[in-house]
């Protein structure tokens, strides 16, 4: 595999712009968002107030980390901020790669370790027990990105006008669609499949993404694109004003069209010799990495994460083999985009049912059973 193609580290620097914001929206009260992006080549995280930023260049670049947290009045805060600190913490302090396979690994490892510490923190205090946040991460590995994923914060790629999502929901949603259902007439469609801290381990869904010389790539909560859908955040990204105004264009687009939510947004600009130009019909593609597994015959264009968690409840017919180890995942439920909070987020997970609130507890069981009775149904068809 020549170097080009292992996305080995050429000689030329990263050249990049950055920026990221964070928003709690109109209707919420607390922002449950956390983000962060740090310097890998500096081992720092970068000051966001502001939102702006130079234009930067190193070996390594910039990793770029979004957390939406779910758990009552502070757990949904302090598991998004746990989940951002502590991947930083495990992957500032790891050996640099320039192999996006090798990195693909690190990133994974540092995951887990903040599903591990994030579910031991809410079992040891009771006020946080069942807290959980997605994760989205995503950095540059030699000429190609790598996005890991846990629930549905997303990760996008723009290149030229075309917007292409390069991570995969684990969400009811995207499960029921992949399994023929109309999930835009499932009223709880908002669910997840897995976040951390809700279960003592979890799957992260890696993707490797080849990059283009002045690419853009978007991360971003569920409130920024439930709100304005992918034409508008297209439309934004495609402007030629810098990341910083992205950012901030975006989060004022999803505030002017109802900031239910809270909103978050981190832009990255790639440039440097190390990518090559564009070419016509060159886009980019999802590809899911197994870390089992070398080389080509590692990415695949299905997530079979993805499948091993709609395979968990009933919705997937022909789930792949568990090439990664899945361990007491549980359905996540949160409330349907668009809706009002409505009391504490909802989680099944036994940690659950040591709240103290009975009217929550009850109001969780019931949730969750009707949530799955409607899914069994829907499979029976």
């Amino acid at each position: 595999m020549s170097p080009s193609a292992s996305g080995s580290l050429p000689a030329a620097l990263l050249q990049y712009r950055v920026a990221g914001k964070t928003d709690v929206g109109l209707l919420r009260e607390s922002n449950e968002d956390s983000i962060l992006i740090g310097d890998l080549d500096r081992a720092r995280v970068i000051d966001l107030d502001g939102g702006v930023l130079s234009t930067m260049s190193g070996a390594r670049g910039p990793l770029l980390l979004v957390c939406d947290g779910m758990g009552g009045v502070a757990g949904g805060e302090v598991a998004s901020e746990l989940g951002i600190r502590i991947t930083w913490r495990e992957l500032s302090a790891s050996p640099g790669s320039s192999d996006p396979e090798v990195f693909a690994r690190l990133l994974r490892r540092a995951v887990r370790i903040a599903n591990a510490e994030i579910h031991g923190v809410g079992k040891r205090d009771a006020g946080l027990r069942g807290m959980g946040t997605t994760l989205t991460a995503a950095a540059v590995a030699g000429s190609r990105l790598v996005v890991a994923t846990v629930g549905d914060s997303r990760a996008y790629v723009l290149r030229g006008d075309r917007l292409v999502q390069v991570s995969r929901d684990q969400s009811l949603a995207s499960a029921l669609a992949a399994a023929g259902h109309p999930a835009d007439l499932f009223e709880a469609s908002g669910a997840i499949l897995q976040a951390l801290g809700v279960t003592p381990d979890c799957d992260p869904s890696l993707s490797v993404i080849d990059l283009r010389r002045g690419d853009r790539v978007l991360l971003c909560s569920d409130g920024l694109y439930n709100l304005l859908g992918e034409g508008a955040i297209g439309t934004i990204l495609g402007d030629q004003r810098g990341p910083s105004d992205a950012v901030r264009l975006l989060v004022e687009g999803a505030r002017a069209a109802g900031g239910s939510d809270n909103i978050s947004a981190l832009v990255l600009e790639v440039d440097g010799e190390r990518f090559a130009e564009p070419q016509d019909g060159d886009l980019p593609r999802f590809r899911e990495f197994d870390p089992q597994r070398e080389g080509d015959p590692a990415l695949t264009s299905t997530s079979h994460v993805a499948r091993r968690l709609a395979a968990r409840i009933g919705l997937a017919s022909d789930a792949t083999e568990a090439a990664i180890p899945v361990t007491g995942q549980h359905l996540v439920a949160r409330r349907p985009a668009h809706r009002p909070l409505a009391g504490a987020e909802l989680e099944e997970s036994p940690a659950r049912a040591h709240l103290a609130s009975r009217s929550s507890r009850w109001t969780v069981l019931l949730a969750v059973v009707v949530l799955l009775a409607i899914v069994g149904a829907m499979a029976l068809r």
